[in-house]
């Protein structure tokens, strides 16, 4: 983890911790307000259309609602995993498996009119900003071919760009080609000719659209930070039902209230 993204995980667990003390403590007060009003009494029409609904609800239902709140819980999960997936996923994969890159430019969403290769090769398959592409190992230097799309590392960066031009070997460099890219929507072509070493990977038409920007979001601090958030609620929140639950059914006994239709198998209508 490099420095700044250090500061930036940092600073998110600052806020998260203060923001999980703010809302345990606004959750403390709310909950014991609640259960105060509970015991005086101050509930008991509520707490009692409550428990009719409860007993004319079905079984199904209930059922349902718990399905529905695991769907929930299991998508959040794989979202997350995937994004981790794709964050710390090794450049080059062995054994010819694929990998899955965001795209974050728009270098490759569109045709530039000036790209007459593109119209003339009918290349239409650009990529859009946000886009989810599937990358998979690169075939031999010498299989290479002009207008193969690649991705490749400068620095710190991927860029996915498609081969214009390929020089061969040749008294300036006797042992390897060198591959000139460039953007589809850009006019001209990336400065400096790419050696088949930096390429990471090859594009092979498969991707899903639009989606990486969510993918982003669940990689950086503040969506790790959305991620704890909600599973502190997803802790906390049974235990309050169930505190409340008790503290209604123990008021219920208290004044000697029975559901209606909850003892429809008796005939106490």
């Amino acid at each position: 983890m490099k420095g700044y993204d250090a500061y930036v995980f940092i600073l998110c667990f600052i806020v998260f911790t203060l923001l999980v003390a703010t809302f345990s403590y606004a959750i403390y007060l709310l909950t014991s307000m609640k259960l105060r009003m509970i015991r005086h009494g101050l509930e008991d029409e509520e707490i009692k259309r409550e428990e009719d609904k409860k007993a004319k609800a079905s079984r199904g239902a209930a059922i349902a609602g718990t399905a529905v709140s695991l769907l929930v819980c299991v998508a959040l999960l794989a979202a997350f995993i995937f994004s981790l997936y794709m964050n710390f996923s090794v450049d080059k994969r062995p054994n010819g498996v694929p990998s899955l890159k965001v795209v974050q430019s728009g270098s490759m969403a569109s045709k530039n009119e000036k790209n007459t290769y593109l119209e003339k090769n009918d290349l239409n398959d650009q990529i859009q900003t946000f886009d989810i592409i599937v990358t998979h190992h690169l075939p031999a230097e010498e299989d290479l071919e002009l207008y193969d799309i690649v991705v490749y590392k400068m620095d710190d960066r991927y860029v996915v760009h498609r081969i214009v031009a390929i020089e061969e070997p040749n008294e300036a460099h006797p042992n390897c080609r060198h591959f000139l890219l460039q953007g589809d929507a850009v006019v001209n072509p990336d400065p400096f000719p790419v050696l088949y070493s930096q390429m990471q990977g090859i594009y092979l038409g498969e991707r899903i659209a639009f989606i990486g920007s969510f993918v982003m979001f669940m990689q950086s601090p503040a969506g790790w930070l959305c991620i704890l958030l909600v599973l502190f609620a997803m802790v906390i929140t049974p235990y309050l039902e169930k505190k409340l639950s008790d503290e209604k059914a123990a008021r219920l006994r208290a004044i000697g209230y029975t559901p209606y239709g909850s003892d429809k198998k008796k005939g106490w209508w």
